[in-house]
Parts: C-alpha cells; structure tokens; sequence
C-alpha cells in the first residue's frame, strides 16, 4: 500500500474521503481549519464553510438523516457554540455515518482557551477516539464511519494541534462509494420533543454497553506488556511519547473513551506506581486515582497542569537525575511578538480609533484582536466569537458613554449579527466597527458569505453587510474605506457621539489576499 508524507488534519480529511462521505462542513479555526480545505481541494465531495459550527454542525446532521455521510470539523470552542445540536442529536440518533472531528489546543498556540473536549463527548454519552499520529487518525476516521452507522450515534474524533500541524506517513487507501439516498419519516427518533425525550435517552443509555463492546472489539485501548512495577497509562499522542522514553515499562495505551474500569483495573493490579500521560485535563487520571493509591501525574503536580506536555516534560520527569533542559533560545532573540502586517487596513482603522479617543473597545476574535498589542493598544476586553458587541451593550446600559464594539466581517456573520440585534431592541448607545477585510484572515484566509465564494471556489450570491445591518435595525449605517484617514475619523467621531446603535463598516480586502487576486 502506498503510502505519503501528511499533516494530521490532511489524514482525518482522507480518512473521511476513503469512507465515502457525501458533505464535509466546517468553520475555520486552527488547528482544525485544514481538515475541510484538504476535502474540497483533494475530492469531489461537496464542501461548505459555515457561518458557524452551530449551523455546520446541523447541515452535517441533515446529510446523516438521508443516510449518507458526513464530516463535521471544528476547533475545540468551536463545539462550545455547536453543543447544542450536538447534544441532542446524540439522542435522535443518526441515521448515515457522522463525525464529529475536533481539534483540541493544548498550549493554546491559536486559542482563548485550553479545554479538552473529552468532555463533551462523555457529557454527550458517545464514542470518542484519541489518535497517536497520522496513520492512526485517518484509520480511526475512516473506521469512525462505519461505526456511527453500527451505533446510530455520532462519533468523535478527538486530536490536538501537535498532531494535526505534524507530518508522518499515512497509508493511501481506495475510497468507498458513498451510500445511497434513504431519507424516511421518523417521527420518534427525529423531532426533540418532550414526549419522546425520556424514550430517547433509555435508547442512548441502552447503547453504551454497545460502545464498551466495539471498543473491546477493535481493540482500541491495548495494555504492552514490559518489565517492572511502574507502568505508563498513555492517552493518544502521549503514547508516542511513552514509547520514545524506551524505559520498556508496561503501557496501557488509551485511544477510546468511555474507558472499560476493568481493563484499568487488570492494568494496575500488578504495579507499585501508575503515571497517566495526557494532554489536557487530568480526566484518565482521576478515575485511576479511584483503583490504584499511588498515581502520578498532573494531580500529583508531576506534570504540568497548563499548557501542552510534550515530550520534554515526559522526559524531565522520568529522568529527573540525568535530564538536562532544551536551552532557552528566546534569550538569544529579539521578542517578536505577532503584529497586523505591513499595509493591514485594520493598521489604519485602529490609527484613526485612537484619535477619536472612545471611552472602552470591547474586541473580538480575529486576526484584528492583535489591535491590543503595540503600537496600537485599541481594544481593552475579549472574551469569544460575536461577544464584542453584548459587551459593549452590556457596558453600556450602566451609563458609560463612547462604548466602541469591534467585529470582523466573518465574526459579525458568525455570532455578531443576534448581538447586534438584541443591541438594538434593547436600545443601547454603542458604536459597532466591523472590519471587513474580504477573509477569515486569521486561519488562512478563507472566504465568507461577504466574498461570494464557496469553499471549493465557485461564486455564489454575495451578502450585503450595509443592507444586513439596516435590516437588523442599526441607527446608521456609513461604510468607509480605513485608508481614507480623513472619512474613517469623521465616521468614527459621528458614531460614537450620536445615540442608538451606529455602525461602521471598514471594507477594505486583506493585503495578502489582495496580492493573490493581483497575481
């Protein structure tokens, strides 16, 4: 079988295209933004950049309901914004093929936040599988597929950034042909309704024996036998890890949760001392602290709890005597900490902002929250996607005047536009900047609804930010160009002392992807 060089998210994409999925839906966010770009570049499966995860999520659910499959990828708060649907649809059930792939951001290299959705997948009562590497994560994917249909559940792929942003060798495989269209009315497992709730969630609780028993079957959590009384519990890619030490100890190495208790069980039994490796939170950890006395880990404060494990924290602490730290190289440089590029528009907006000296900027999440840093320093607060605007209505509201919210044109269509909304019904006194520069920047620069242009490049109608936000109730709405100075202040000077909710709408393409359209 031949085999190439991939990136992890390249492999999750291939794996899904050798299952023969039928759609493939996402929101860009790293480290996941690549799984979906791989799909619509390498294939012809239909491919869609949703205006969210929320809304990508469902559209993946709608495919599964005609019995086709689907891929659904997102960030790791991604999923925060899709748990709605998610959650419930563990109890609908599906009927094609659905996975869920998440890329988690231990270290938060690209994120406000470091959470380990695990979680969600325990909190949902589905499958989730951990892979090692690449090779491992296009198998489970491509394996993934086959058992949501088994199951009637979907199934989550749970990875992180130094696997999906590394390469290694992944096996080519022949892609499946897709399933045929079986869209059939099903009243009791498809409308989220009272009546059948308490029926639906005996079904899903009925089903985890099930999921124990593929688990068994496919072998995914597998014990290595060594030699001495310490062994290594290892979770995905911390089992490579594991492995690079060469301590030869025994390893119980974890790729799928729920966990079968008895296998820990038969693990420990033998051992003096138990190191669980993880990266992110401590939840395999905690429930071996519950069978064996002497566990080390995070809990125990042998591992950090922040940030990314890695292998140099695996190595300090098994070799505390001999370990010798990687050299601090950053000594050795200038700090160079990431700037707006050379030639930005959001440089010239954020210029002109500070002339007009607003009271409070709340931010939000893109490639302009870099408007905090120096030279500019010109946004106080940010929380997540779309809370910009809520904040500044929530700031607002207590009487501060000369409230600035700044938005991009991808956020503002992602969450901002039900802020923007509840801004105006709720008769705030904000000024709403919305940066528009043509892309989702920040990930890669992808087009939006605002551009015209699918994931896979082909036009399509283009939405009208000015008329969405008149539609939506603002005060006013003036679109300036932020490399007119001049136009950009007066606009800004005018909003912020004018009542209501004014907006400002800064349109000018992103430089670099305006010299991609040049070339």
């Amino acid at each position: 079988m031949a085999k190439k060089l991939m990136l992890g998210t390249s492999a999750i994409a291939l794996g899904a295209i050798e299952a023969g999925i039928s759609y493939a839906s996402s929101y860009p966010g790293t480290p996941a933004t690549q799984i979906l770009e791989h799909i619509a570049h390498n294939s012809s499966v239909k491919c869609e950049w949703s205006v969210n995860e929320k809304v990508a999520y469902e559209v993946a659910y709608g495919v599964s309901l005609t019995g086709r499959r689907a891929l659904c990828s997102m960030k790791h708060v991604g999923l925060n914004v899709a748990s709605d649907p998610f959650m419930t649809s563990a109890y609908l059930g599906t009927k094609g093929g659905l996975v869920l792939a998440i890329g988690d951001d231990p270290n938060a290299y690209s994120s406000q936040n470091e959470q380990d959705s695990r979680f969600y997948a325990s909190f949902a009562k589905i499958l989730c599988l951990e892979p090692a590497d690449a090779e491992e994560a296009k198998n489970m994917t491509k394996l993934a597929f086959d058992i949501s249909e088994e199951l009637r559940l979907p199934v989550m792929i749970r990875s992180i950034t130094r696997l999906l942003h590394c390469y290694s060798p992944v096996s080519i495989g022949k892609r499946r042909d897709e399933n045929p269209l079986s869209l059939q009315k099903d009243p009791e497992h498809m409308i989220a309704v009272p009546k059948h709730v308490l029926n639906l969630h005996r079904e899903l609780n009925a089903k985890q024996k099930k999921i124990h028993e593929i688990i068994k079957k496919y072998n995914f959590n597998k014990i290595y036998p060594g030699k001495g009384k310490k062994g290594i519990i290892a979770c995905g890619i911390t089992f490579l890890y594991a492995m690079e030490l060469n301590e030869k100890l025994p390893i119980l190495k974890i790729s799928a949760y729920p966990i079968d208790e008895s296998l820990i069980r038969e693990f420990v039994s033998d051992l003096e001392e138990v190191i669980v490796l993880e990266e992110g939170y401590p939840i395999v950890e905690q429930l071996v602290k519950t069978i064996h006395s002497n566990v080390k880990g995070k809990l125990s404060g042998d591992l950090p709890m922040e940030g990314e494990m890695g292998i140099d924290n695996v190595i300090k602490f098994f070799r505390k005597s001999s370990y010798k730290p990687i050299p601090d190289l950053n000594k050795y440089l200038l700090p160079r900490p990431p700037v707006l590029c050379p030639g930005c528009p959001h440089r010239e907006f954020y210029k002109a902002l500070n002339e007009a000296k607003p009271t409070f900027v709340t931010g939000d999440i893109g490639c302009y929250t870099l408007g905090a840093n120096p030279p500019f320093k010109a946004i106080d607060t940010c929380l997540c996607m779309g809370a910009s605007i809520s904040k500044a209505s929530g700031i607002a509201s207590q009487g501060v005047k000369r409230v600035v919210a700044i938005i991009g044109d991808s956020t503002f269509i992602h969450t901002g536009i039900p802020a923007l909304i509840n801004s105006v019904y709720n008769k705030a006194n904000i000024l709403v900047c919305i940066l528009d520069n043509s892309s989702v920047a920040m990930t890669g620069h992808q087009p939006t609804p605002a551009i015209g242009i699918t994931a896979k490049g082909e036009e399509t109608k283009v939405l009208n930010l000015a008329e969405l936000c008149k539609a939506c109730g603002a005060d006013s709405v003036e679109v300036v160009d932020p490399y007119d100075k001049k136009a950009t202040l007066q606009a800004i000077k005018k909003g912020l002392d004018s009542s209501g909710v004014n907006v400002i709408i800064a349109k000018r393409t992103c430089i670099l992807v305006a010299k991609k359209l040049k070339g």
